[in-house]
């Protein structure tokens, strides 16, 4: 009995570590921790299908350089991942973290990817201060009606997003473009009419301002 005790600790052990993803920040680590029960092949099969994830939601932990907890967030759901390479270019160091939202139908919900700041010991969504002076938390979906990606611009990571939404009885398509600098994250932002739907092709970078 004692041998197949250990031996389930030892099948158990490494299907956990498997589902934490990490990134180095220097000597920490910033640390996706999701419920065991979800192996990587059960996230693989889950992932944006719609079907119902049953177990606690996903945290995200920073780890000290001995392996201490810092600090730590709770995500909306049980399913996320985590961009093992941090952004580019950026003065504090940040992660991309990404939940799975998806709803059993809908073309309005899916994957949502948030960066996060490495603050000292400290975890925190970034933001991007707009033309107008507002800061807004910065939101990049995966949906029938948007999509973002990851652009390198000289020694930098450019983050853009495309979204349509319907108003007054038509549809707009909004380009997002998220830049880092000294004074952080700002964001550039033209809209037009029309509908761009995600089964298409990614807008040219020349569409986002």
């Amino acid at each position: 009995m004692k041998r197949l005790a250990l031996v389930a600790c030892l099948v158990a052990v490494p299907a956990l570590a498997h589902a934490a993803d990490q990134v180095a920040v220097g000597c920490q680590r910033v640390r996706l921790v999701l419920d065991e029960r979800f192996t990587p092949s059960e996230r693989d099969r889950l992932w944006a299908s719609g079907e119902e994830a049953s177990g606690a939601p996903a945290v995200l932990q920073l780890r000290g350089c001995q392996g201490e907890l810092l600090d730590s967030l709770t995500l909306e759901a049980p399913l996320a991942k985590l961009d093992r390479t941090a952004l580019r270019g950026v003065r504090t160091p940040t992660v991309l973290v990404t939940v799975d939202l998806t709803a059993p139908a809908g073309s309005y919900s899916g994957p949502l990817t948030k960066p996060v700041q490495v603050d000292g010991n400290r975890l925190a969504y970034a933001q991007a201060r707009a033309a107008d002076g507002t800061v807004q938390p910065i939101v990049l979906a995966q949906t029938g009606k948007a999509a973002w990606k990851k652009v390198r611009v000289g020694a930098a990571d450019q983050l853009l997003a495309v979204r349509s939404e319907p108003r007054d009885g038509d549809f707009t398509t909004s380009y997002r473009r998220y830049v880092h600098g000294k004074q952080g994250w700002t964001v550039r932002v033209r809209s037009q009419p029309g509908l761009w739907e995600s089964d298409g092709e990614f807008p040219a970078r020349r569409s986002f301002p």
